[in-house]
């Protein structure tokens, strides 16, 4: 098995791993733990997994407390974004759909691009910029029709309709928010990455899920443990909240590895695979089956940024062919010129013109002609 297959194995793993998250955070909430109860222990069940990569890819506790002390700048940026992003995510699946939630998350990477360009001086291509306004639109297919829906409804449901949309709308602003968060993060850590110190992040985001854990216990005031609203077994929400808490592990080890073996696109690819999988479990759970709207400006916005982040692979490859086709060429061309000045054929000098001008077609570089 070659890097890159292995690559996208590990990461297609995480995905699958991550995929069961919105399910398991509603049949939580609907089971009757509230909010914070939901983060504290899924927060917590995370530790394990995350800590435990990370104090291993230090290469020990001392280590570890090492790097975040010689990086303690970044950390203390990176830590109260990860904490946030963290507790924002399992919000976003607790106000407003599957669907919504996982599409708007998953426009990161557009911001990504965004904070790289004012932040970090990166040079954006013009289909970054393309991306991002077709990505708008397709929000607006998503959200507008339901909105203007709404709004025709009778006035007798003007209230209850008011209810849900405030709900829905709440949740889409925090799906949104958790999408930008994540971008803030990756910036920080690209920064981190780019300076002199050479800084990893790893061990961020097991504090930041301690932070998470902190937080919650305060909001709650400590009662974070299944009382008597849990009726329906207290071993399910155990395993419940420890699959939520491997689920979140889980996808932070595999895209730490992943990026080792393949690209940066190639594993925001493979992420968009959540898009899917995500409302598919809960439609085999609860039956919820996303608006026609959220079906065509999902697709379409699945499909923007499919193309937006598998676009440089092409170019690579187009490059990779160029540079071979250009190579083979001048070895002929070589040859050619070679035979030319022994026999001094116009039949020769006629091949090596016509080289010359396929040379210019393609674009080859002036070297290769």
């Amino acid at each position: 098995m070659n890097d890159r297959t292995k690559g996208l194995f590990i990461i297609i793993a995480g995905v699958i791993c991550v995929s069961p998250e919105a399910v398991l955070v509603r049949f939580l909430s609907e089971g009757g733990a509230d909010p914070w109860t939901i983060i504290f222990w899924t927060r917590l069940f995370s530790l394990p997994v995350s800590a435990g990569y990370a104090i291993y890819e230090a290469g020990g506790l001392a280590a570890l407390w090492q790097s975040v002390a010689a990086s303690r700048w970044y950390y203390a940026a990176a830590i109260p974004v990860q904490s946030s992003k963290d507790i924002a995510f399992t919000l976003s699946f607790l106000y407003t759909s599957a669907a919504n939630a996982l599409l708007l998350i998953n426009l990161n990477s557009l911001w990504c691009a965004l904070l790289g360009r004012f932040f970090l001086g990166d040079i954006l291509q013009k289909r970054t910029y393309i991306a991002l306004v077709l990505a708008l639109c397709c929000l607006l297919i998503i959200f507008l029709p339901d909105v203007v829906q709404r709004k025709l409804h009778d006035r007798e449901l003007v209230e209850e309709v008011a209810a849900t949309e405030g709900s829905e709308v709440k949740g889409n602003i925090i799906s949104l928010i958790t999408g930008l968060l994540l971008a803030v993060y990756i910036a920080i850590a690209r920064k981190g990455g780019k300076s002199s110190k050479n800084v990893n992040l790893t061990g961020a985001v097991s504090l930041g899920s301690l932070l998470s854990c902190i937080i919650s216990l305060c909001v709650t005031r400590g009662h974070v443990l299944p009382a008597s609203y849990w009726t329906v077994g207290r071993w399910k929400f155990w395993l419940a909240s420890s699959g939520l808490g491997f689920c979140f592990g889980a996808i932070f080890v595999t895209m730490t590895i992943a990026a080792r073996f393949i690209k940066g696109a190639e594993i925001g690819i493979a992420l968009l695979l959540e898009v899917i999988l995500g409302p598919l479990f809960v439609f085999a759970a609860y039956g919820d089956v996303p608006s026609k709207w959220t079906l065509i400006g999902g697709s379409l916005l699945l499909s923007v940024l499919a193309i937006h982040e598998s676009r440089p692979l092409f170019e690579k490859a187009q490059d990779v062919r160029r540079s071979l086709s250009s190579r083979k060429l001048s070895i002929i061309m070589g040859s050619m010129v070679t035979r030319a000045s022994t026999v001094g054929s116009p039949e020769i000098f006629a091949e090596i013109e016509e080289g010359i001008n396929t040379c210019h077609k393609y674009q080859y570089p002036e070297s290769r002609c």
